[in-house]
C-alpha cells in the first residue's frame, strides 16, 4: 500500500505531526527515524545535504509513495510577514500563500543580496529527489525568523509547526 511522505529535519519540526497523526516509530535497520501509520510516513533527515539526500533516497527505494511533502520552518526576508505564516514555495495551491525559497547550506549574514522572500537548508534537495521519484510534492515552509535574530528554540518551532496543521492538513 502506498504512503503519503512528510519529510522534515528535526525532531522539533516532527514532534507535532507525530501527535497530530499519531505516528508510531518503525523498528527497521535504518540511521534516520522513522515514523508511520496506515497512511503516512515521516522521515528526520537531519539538515546537511548529504543527510537530506541520503535519507529521501532510502525512503524512494524502500516504500511506496503516493504524494510527498516537504514541511519545515523558514527565514523571511521580510518583517512585516508574520511568524507561523505558511507558505507552499514549488506550486499555487489554493488558501496557501507562495512563494519562492532560497536552499543554502550555511547561514547567510544578511539577506540584502538574496532574490527570494524565504530561505532554507533543505527545498532544492527535496525537489531535486522528488523530481525523479514522483510527481506529487509539495514543500510547505512556516516563517520562524527574519534573519536578525537567533534560530528559534525548540519549542517555538514545535508551536510554529503545530499551529500550522490545521493550514495543510487537507492537502494530504
Amino acid at each position: 500500500m502506498s504512503k503519503i511522505l512528510i519529510h522534515t529535519t528535526s525532531l522539533a519540526e516532527a514532534n507535532p505531526i507525530i501527535n497530530s497523526f499519531n505516528l508510531k516509530e518503525l523498528d527497521i535497520a535504518q540511521k534516520n527515524v522513522i515514523y508511520s501509520n496506515d497512511d503516512l510516513l515521516l522521515i528526520i533527515s537531519g539538515v546537511s545535504k548529504e543527510e537530506i539526500l541520503e535519507s529521501l533516497t532510502y525512503i524512494f527505494e524502500n516504500f511506496d509513495i503516493s504524494k510527498a511533502f516537504d514541511l519545515s520552518i523558514a527565514s523571511c526576508s521580510d518583517g512585516s510577514i508574520a511568524l507561523g505564516t505558511l507558505f507552499c514555495t514549488n506550486r499555487f495551491v489554493n488558501g496557501v500563500n507562495f512563494a519562492n525559497v532560497t536552499t543554502i547550506e550555511k547561514p547567510l549574514e544578511t539577506d540584502e543580496n538574496l532574490e527570494t522572500l524565504l530561505v532554507d537548508k533543505q527545498a532544492s534537495f527535496f525537489k531535486d529527489t522528488c523530481k525523479e521519484n514522483i510527481k506529487d510534492y509539495y514543500i510547505l515552509k512556516i516563517v520562524s525568523d527574519y534573519f536578525d535574530e537567533e534560530e528559534p528554540s525548540d519549542d517555538k518551532i514545535f508551536e510554529l509547526i503545530n499551529n500550522s496543521i490545521l493550514k495543510w492538513k487537507n492537502l494530504i
